[in-house]
């Protein structure tokens, strides 16, 4: 019986290598530059994809080590002999590092005390490659681990007599993008700091100090904040030093000391997507005084209250915010004509406070409300009025609106939908998609939804009940989709030593 099992496995062995064999050989006949292009694209989901190809044939195996790009991602969970293979190998690419060992504290002193030698020696072997890093994203790491990296008391590396801090450093001339958090930057200032004049996009979390400020270039065209407790006059510094920017996005910042911002704003000609979430109503009020933004098209606010958790089972918990009261925010003194695309989540206020939001944004084309606690009443504000007696003309909010998005909105009714759409058919500014997810199923009916889609809408629904999200097919009276926008953070997979034998 052994025997018998033992001729199969080598069976399925042989005709597993002899398949592989014949797969590579039949892609051997491709241009080099297309193979190029499938390996990078599959490497996006099988990170180590060049050592499984390095084991088909020597075609292969010289293709993927020949080729500087496959090896050009670096993360600090790989195993340091890993790291070195792929900084050889990487030849004189530009280099992605992810220096990423999570906010976590370590469970024990004994993981701590490894972790830490292995970040002095991730860093060390870095050092020669500066010049070549492209992309940096650091988190978790205390400042002293970073900026010191050393162990027993030895001093930091010495360049012309000066302390060389990994970092701060001119030798990172080729960094365009920084993602940079840390637990904590023990409120040390390091002196000296040099702007790295080729970063374009930067994203700073955690509880910094004012060094960040070297970090703020002219080059800068993405800049997100994270920073809980922030001062508007170290913002406006930031901002001061930024007037390229083409996209801001503040995340769970609360602006301290409301009382020293001045009265001329930041002004950016740029500006195009300003995004402000999980923060308080103050707190976008502030900034939207700071800056003056002419020339900006996206506009997201996605607000912040008590936190809710859910607990569906021992192992899941479902997290969400109780909307926050905006009523008395006044988000536009004047009109901005040039916005065309607003994204409002988590807030609830009266119908009164969408009326003067909408009537200040004429030139609005897509329209998102999440978790707002919308009514029949609030939809009111987009139904066309007919003109009243003696007047000249109409109420027309958003005549340009061609796109609605009502998303967790499970007290607004499919009527009040169509009645909005209807109106704006008859007044010849009509609305081209609707989107409705998150809608209770009691409220929502197929009368309305044919009338929608006769009307020439592109209508997409997902309706809730008894907490079950519920999808019909696509052929049935229901058009039932679920898509939206995802955090979609890097893969941090782990590498096998045993391909390091090659």
């Amino acid at each position: 019986m052994d025997a018998h099992h033992t001729k199969d496995k080598t069976s399925i062995a042989t005709r597993s290598e002899k398949g592989s064999m014949e797969f590579g050989t039949l892609l051997q006949d491709l241009p080099v530059e297309i193979l190029h292009d499938v390996i990078f694209k599959a490497q996006h989901s099988s990170p180590h994809i060049q050592f499984m190809l390095s084991h088909v044939n020597q075609f292969f195996r010289t293709l993927v080590i020949a080729s500087p790009l496959l090896w050009s991602k670096v993360n600090f969970w790989y195993p340091l002999s890993m790291t070195s293979l792929y900084l050889i190998r990487s030849a004189e690419a530009s280099l992605d590092v992810i220096a990423d060992r999570g906010v976590a504290p370590s469970p024990t002193p004994v993981i701590a005390a490894k972790e830490r030698t292995k970040s002095v020696a991730f860093y060390k072997m870095l050092r020669p490659h500066r010049h070549r890093i492209r992309c940096l994203r650091v988190r978790g790491f205390t400042s002293l681990s970073w900026e010191a990296e050393n162990q027993d008391g030895d001093q930091l590396p010495q360049t012309d007599g000066v302390a060389d801090y990994f970092l701060w450093s001119p030798l990172l001339r080729g960094l365009e993008y920084l993602d940079l958090e840390f637990t904590t930057w023990e409120g040390k200032e390091v002196p000296g700091l040099p702007v790295i004049t080729n970063l374009r996009e930067l994203r700073l979390s955690g509880q910094c100090t004012t060094s960040i400020l070297s970090l703020a270039s002219y080059s800068l065209k993405y800049l997100t904040l994270s920073i809980p407790r922030l001062t508007l006059s170290t913002l406006k510094n930031i901002l001061s030093s930024t007037p390229s920017l083409e996209r801001l996005t503040f995340l769970s910042v609360d602006l301290q000391s409301p009382s020293d911002i001045s009265d001329s704003p930041v002004d950016f000609q740029s500006l195009k997507l300003l995004s402000i979430n999980r923060s308080p109503p103050g707190a976008m009020r502030h900034v939207l005084q700071l800056i003056a933004c002419p020339n900006l098209r996206d506009l997201h606010l996605h607000f912040t209250g008590e936190e809710d958790m859910y607990f569906y089972s021992e192992s899941s918990l479902y997290r969400t915010f109780q909307p926050v009261d905006v009523t008395q925010l006044q988000l536009f003194p004047r009109p901005h004509c040039q916005i065309i695309k607003l994204d409002i989540v988590s807030c609830e206020a009266d119908p009164v406070f969408l009326e003067t939001t909408l009537d200040n944004l004429p030139g609005l084309e897509y329209l998102r409300i999440a978790s707002a606690a919308l009514t029949n009443v609030h939809l009111e504000v987009l139904v066309v009025k007919a003109p009243s007696h003696g007047a000249s003309s109409g109420i027309i909010r958003c005549p340009h609106l061609t796109s609605l998005i009502l998303e967790n909105e499970p007290t607004v009714s499919s009527i009040a939908v169509r009645r909005v759409i209807q109106s704006r058919k008859d007044a010849s500014i009509p609305l081209q998609s609707v989107t409705l997810r998150g809608l209770d199923i009691l409220r929502v009916f197929s009368e309305d939804l044919e009338v929608i889609r006769n009307l020439g809408i592109d209508l997409t629904v997902l309706v809730f009940a008894e907490d079950e999200a519920v999808e019909s097919d696509k052929d049935s009276d229901w058009s039932s989709s679920w898509s939206g926008e995802e955090d979609l953070e890097d893969e941090l997979a782990s590498g096998d030593e045993e391909v390091l034998d090659d």
